[in-house]
């Protein structure tokens, strides 16, 4: 039997939209189903510079690689966090690099190390949606 996690937000279900800055096609096809399975709107980019581009419309959570191969995903971080408009948007580092929390970045929310056991992402989420 296959048990499903759900994100909720404030106890009410309703659909999140996330966007996944992942440069591995497969990664990204992955978070696509997944975030799709779990009812919320995935709204996908293959590098930091499209993943930039489509934090409008605003998005709920930004999932975000460290590998990528334009400008790496700490820029990214400190892009998004150094701008009052997406400061306070959640990040979820998921990425096969270990991640290091640099001092001047604020909000950072959360890390998981790739590869990882998948039903950890939804169970996280929950923690971050939430």
């Amino acid at each position: 039997m296959r048990h499903r996690l759900r994100i909720d937000n404030d106890r009410r279900r309703h659909a999140l939209r996330i966007l996944a800055i992942e440069d591995d096609a497969a990664t990204r096809d992955m978070y696509s189903r997944l975030l799709r399975d779990e009812g919320h709107e995935a709204v996908l980019a293959a590098d930091g510079v499209e993943g930039l581009q489509r934090l409008d419309p605003r998005p709920d959570l930004v999932i975000l690689d460290l590998s990528l191969p334009d400008i790496d995903g700490y820029q990214v971080l400190r892009a998004i966090k150094s701008d009052p408009m997406t400061s306070d948007i959640p990040v979820l580092v998921v990425s096969a690099s270990q991640f290091e929390r640099p001092a001047d970045i604020e909000g950072f929310v959360a890390a998981l190390r790739k590869p990882f056991d998948l039903p950890l992402l939804p169970a996280l989420l929950t923690v971050v949606a939430g």
